[in-house]
């Protein structure tokens, strides 16, 4: 099924830690099993390069302060991250066994236009222009670290090119910031007050990992001189004039 093609780029994954809690085994069919079966392919025709797109929730919550490095501990807190913490580990094996040239990259949240609308900043403008209260879970501390998303497509395409087989690289632009306060800034950008509703921990999202953080220096050494742009001001007024045009 891959002859003729020199490089895979696995993107495909079921994703969005909510549906991997109400439906584990669609994510253990698509991003393990799934991931076996690109695996076997590869090994058979040969390919140049298979770059596994992973995240950088296989390496669980963390704790404010400390950021993972690639070689820290692999700690999956949900069924979503498990199965793709266990694609990488699979893909390593295929590796190290049949010295398939496989490439890792652990990618930060990533945001940008046409999102899928279960994802934060989507719901977020949402609720705000329908002037609902915007659900949010636990106190609104947990802390993520955002992506535009095509700067995270420069930096894997970065890797697909020059990437080292064997390797595992964390790519992000490692702006952390609380829910809570991407929340404001979003408001703050649609000229908009709103209300909160506050959606208990554990009642909505068990294992729900209060903070993710990633150590980028290995790929920024590699691949110096990235530049990140801060594009939440034009996101946010894409998904507002698509909002206007629905009404």
């Amino acid at each position: 099924i891959l002859d003729g093609i020199d490089i895979v780029v696995n993107f495909a994954a079921e994703t969005f830690v909510d549906y991997s809690i109400k439906d584990p085994k669609r994510f253990i069919d698509s991003n393990i099993l799934g991931v076996f079966n690109l695996l076997e392919q590869a090994r058979k025709s040969g390919i140049k390069k298979f770059l596994q797109v992973s995240t950088d929730e296989v390496y669980g919550s963390l704790p404010d302060g400390e950021f993972a490095t690639e070689e820290y501990p692999l700690r999956p807190g949900n069924p979503y991250a498990a199965s793709k913490a266990a694609a990488d580990m699979l893909c390593l094996s295929y590796y190290n066994t049949f010295h398939v040239p496989i490439t890792i990259v652990r990618c930060e949240n990533n945001y940008g236009e046409r999102q899928g609308p279960e994802k934060a900043i989507p719901v977020f403008i949402k609720h705000i222009l329908e002037e609902k209260p915007v659900p949010l879970y636990g106190n609104g501390k947990h802390k993520r670290m955002w992506l535009y998303v095509k700067d995270c497509c420069r930096m894997i395409e970065q890797v697909m090119v020059a990437g080292r087989h064997g390797e595992i690289y964390n790519v992000g632009s490692c702006r952390e910031i609380e829910n809570i306060a991407l929340l404001d800034q979003v408001a703050y950008l649609l000229g908009k007050h709103y209300e909160i509703n506050f959606i208990p921990d554990k009642t909505a999202r068990p294992g729900h990992d209060r903070r993710y953080g990633i150590d980028t220096a290995k790929f920024l050494m590699e691949f110096p001189l990235q530049k990140f742009g801060d594009k939440l001001l034009e996101v946010v007024a894409w998904y507002k004039a698509q909002h206007q045009k629905q009404s």
